[in-house]
């Protein structure tokens, strides 16, 4: 099995979708789907996304490539923070939780 080089995500900044899409955007406007970022979450392979989505307001969305046991297929929320003690650790909701987000690198060689 091979194992894969990852890194925290430390800050939004590590996922916000690049051709991300808003309801301020002028009409006919289609960037495509959205552009997400290869993660582990809490150790399982998923795409995340930090974006409007085409809303008003900015959230996080997870897509699994398997069903998570505690977030399903696909997961999102606009109640999140990225922890700045804990590299890689977000808080969401308002009851606590919290999950570790690793990107993963591709090879650039």
């Amino acid at each position: 099995m091979d194992e894969k080089k990852t890194r925290p995500a430390v800050s939004g900044a590590d996922l916000l979708v690049s051709n991300d899409r808003g309801m301020m955007d002028p009409p006919g406007h289609n960037p495509g789907p959205p552009v997400l970022t290869d993660v582990l979450v809490d150790g399982v392979p998923a795409k995340a996304g930090i974006g409007v989505f085409g809303t008003w307001s900015e959230r996080i969305v997870l897509i699994f490539e398997n069903e998570h046991p505690k977030y399903g297929k696909e997961w999102g929320t606009k109640y999140y923070m990225f922890d700045e003690n804990e590299p890689g650790k977000v808080n969401w909701g308002h009851n606590g939780d919290s999950f570790r987000i690793e990107i993963i690198e591709t090879d650039q060689s």
